[in-house]
């Protein structure tokens, strides 16, 4: 016998209403899609925004979350 849980490796839905959701980073400069990352709800409620280095401007840009 195998012990094999029934739901190891199984996807999870995300839920509307999650503390932790994913968000994407986009450079303020060039607008394109970077970083994915996640954010608690509760602390950040704001846009998160950081200095990142984005790869097509070659040097590091500021950093906006976007939906």
């Amino acid at each position: 016998m195998s012990k094999h849980h029934p739901r190891a490796g199984s996807p999870v839905a995300s839920k509307s209403g999650d503390i932790r959701p994913k968000i994407t980073l986009a450079c303020t400069d060039c607008k394109e899609r970077n970083y994915i990352t996640k954010k608690n709800k509760r602390n950040n409620p704001d846009r998160l925004e950081m200095a990142k280095f984005c790869p097509r401007c070659s040097k590091h840009t500021s950093h906006r979350e976007t939906r």
